[in-house]
């Protein structure tokens, strides 16, 4: 018998100042991890990068750290306040919210890209990014009789 599990991950907000979220001691410094959470499916966004030109640019990555493949993989990222949005991956939207669809992931892969939004001086210094994964992840295959 197979059970499917939908896991819903919901990252928490990386503020444009780069104050967001603290990396623990052993991940790459230069990354800010949002949540972790259950078979290893991790979204981490970069600090952002503002241009002074009306544009701020989160780097991101989503890494299946697991031994298994996840499928139906979405990924949505938000942006507040509300501004043009864009991203570096083929996804839907361009208002302050982008979906990303998958398909699948699998075991050990990562998916990175960009989301740059675009506003006035007063938007891109409050800018903020939240993300949200979902995906099913098949459970082990029943012993062989």
């Amino acid at each position: 018998m197979h059970k499917m599990m939908v896991t819903t991950l919901v990252a928490l907000a990386v503020a444009a100042t780069g104050l967001g979220l603290q990396a623990p001691a052993s991940a790459n410094p230069t990354r800010t991890p949002a949540v972790s959470v259950q078979n290893n499916v991790t979204l981490t966004y970069e600090e952002p990068v503002r241009d002074g030109q009306g544009r701020i640019t989160w780097g991101w990555s989503l890494s299946n750290n697991s031994g298994d493949a996840v499928a139906e993989v979405v990924l949505t990222h938000q942006v507040t306040p509300t501004m043009p949005v864009s991203s570096s991956v083929p996804c839907e939207g361009t208002a302050e919210k982008i979906t990303c669809k998958f398909g699948e992931l699998e075991a050990g892969g990562v998916r990175m890209g960009e989301v740059v939004g675009e506003g006035t001086a007063d938007q891109i210094e409050t800018a903020e990014i939240r993300g949200a994964v979902t995906w099913t992840a098949g459970s082990e295959p029943e012993p062989a009789t």
